[in-house]
Parts: structure tokens; sequence; C-alpha cells
């Protein structure tokens, strides 16, 4: 009697340290203004803090049970202006983010809201990996300034609707394919007072590849580097900061405040306006099945 006591209050804390040990986006910011909670945000999936571990999984996009845009208020931002969103591992009362050993880099999405994140439509406007002269990852920063994750806007993209994609991908485990933890969510915004750019973009999920370097990355090991995984941040032809840093970024491309064609992307690729809020003109399939990952986090590297 006493071993079974003593393995339902194992089972109970070991279920309470993994829920604690992850995270999810339940605020965002704009305008110097933090919104009451899921404001803005696409609906959490069932089990809301639970990373996706699968790189070709469409949960990789949203974490969402609801990918429409019917159920979620769009806000309205300034383009140039700095939002922000704040991670917590629930909707409880405190202030518990993530657990420290959840480590890794952080970065930030953007596409067309009438693409419902559909096609090569996701440019990268933010990203910050590891800082060699402090010994720190981007999830360290969050951590320690109370789940806020601050994201200056391109200035010159083009009015209209976006998802606002943020996401922490966690390596503590990434010394194995398929080890490393994706958190991320997306929040709705209209943006104004932007101009006439239209970035070129790409797939999500098809950004990453399980065995990419920056994912299959072992960060218990010595390093010196960290190649931030995706394409290179977008830079709007009048701003020099794009929110990432040279002595951490390493990603592949880059636009540098010009938008390239793709000639990869010929044939899954949609011609968005992000002006537009004509649902009915962009018809979009959803998923046919909804992959909810299983409560499974290798909170210590294995061998």
């Amino acid at each position: 009697m006493a071993a079974f006591r003593f393995r339902q209050i194992f089972v109970f804390f070991a279920l309470v340290w993994v829920a604690h040990a992850h995270t999810a986006i339940f605020n965002f910011k704009a305008d110097n203004q933090k919104f009451e909670m899921y404001k803005y945000i696409r609906p959490h999936y069932q089990n809301y803090n639970y990373p996706v571990k699968d790189v070709n999984s469409q949960d990789l996009v949203c974490r969402t049970s609801d990918m429409s845009s019917a159920n979620t208020d769009t806000r309205d931002v300034t383009a140039g202006s700095t939002v922000g969103v704040f991670f917590k591992s629930n909707s409880s009362p405190g202030h518990y983010i993530l657990t420290r050993s959840h480590k890794g880099p952080c970065l930030v999405y953007m596409a067309p809201m009438a693409s419902n994140g559909k096609g090569n439509v996701w440019f990268k406007i933010f990203e910050q990996g590891y800082d060699t002269a402090t010994k720190q990852w981007c999830s360290d920063h969050v951590i320690d300034s109370d789940g806020e994750l601050d994201i200056k806007l391109p200035a010159d993209i083009a009015d209209g609707e976006y998802l606002l994609r943020p996401e922490i991908i966690a390596l503590h485990a990434g010394n194995e394919i398929g080890g490393a933890e994706f958190y991320a969510n997306c929040v709705q915004i209209r943006v104004s007072g932007g101009g006439s750019s239209k970035p070129a973009g790409v797939p999500i999920p098809g950004v990453y590849k399980a065995d990419d370097p920056g994912i299959h990355f072992d960060i218990h090991e010595e390093f010196k580097s960290y190649p931030i995984p995706g394409p290179k941040v977008y830079v709007a032809a009048s701003s020099t900061d794009n929110g990432s840093s040279s002595d951490i970024s390493e990603s592949s491309d880059t636009t540098d405040g010009e938008t390239i064609e793709d000639p990869s992307s010929a044939d899954n690729e949609k011609n968005y306006d992000p002006s537009s809020t004509d649902s009915d003109s962009e018809p979009v399939d959803e998923p046919t099945s909804h992959h909810v990952p299983q409560p499974r986090c290798n909170a210590a590297r294995k061998r």
C-alpha cells in the first residue's frame, strides 16, 4: 500500500514538473500595452504547452486547435513598431516561464493572414541564438525578462493582416535526431503605415529538417558558435536593426531589404496579398488530421 501511494505521489510530481518544463505564449503587447490573456492569439491546442518535435507536423505552424481566424481578434499595429509576446508555462498565477535547462534560440516569422500559413509565405523578422560573450541563450533572456520577448516589425512591409509566429527551440535533447522541442504560437496583427515590400517566404512545416545543424545540436559539448536554423532575417530597406546579432547568427539566405523570387517555390507558392481580407478569394485546405505531441520531455541529455 505504501509503495502504491509512493508511486502516485511520484507520478503527480513528475506530471507537475513536465508541465512547468514547457511553455506557450499567453499574452501579446503592442503600443506599450500588455493585453489580457489569449487576446489576439490563435487558440492553443489541447496539450497547450507541450512542444512539437516532428519538424513535418502541421502543429509546427501555430500549435493551435483552430487554424481559422474567425475566433481570434486582430490587433492594429504600426509598421516599424516594437511589439512583444509573453511566454509562460501555464495560465495559473505566478511567473514560471520555462525550465532553465531547455536552452535554445528564439525566432520570429510573419506570413500574410490570407495564406493561413500555407505555402512559401513565412519570412523571418527576428532571431537570437547563443551569445558567446555572456554564455547565454535567447531562452535565458526570455526567462530573465519575465517571459517577454520584444520584436521590432519591419518598417517597409505592405499594409495588411499577418500572422506573427514567435518560437523558442529547446535543445536540451538536441544531440539526438528528433530531440529538439519547438514552442511556437501565432498572433494576429493588422499592419498599417508600411511600404510595399512583400518578402519572399519559406514553408512551415518545411523550413527545418531534423538533421539541420541548428536543430540536431549538442549544447552539452563545448562549441564556439551556434548556427541558427532557417532563412536569414528579412531586413527592411530603411532599417539596420534586424533584431539579430552577428555574433550569434549564422543563418543561410538573406533578403537585405529586397524581395527575392524563390525559383524552387513555383509549384506550391501562392501570391497572397496581405491587404486582402476576402477569405473567399483564396480558399485554404485545413489539415485532415491533427497531431498532438506525446507528453515526453528529455530534460537531461540522453546518451
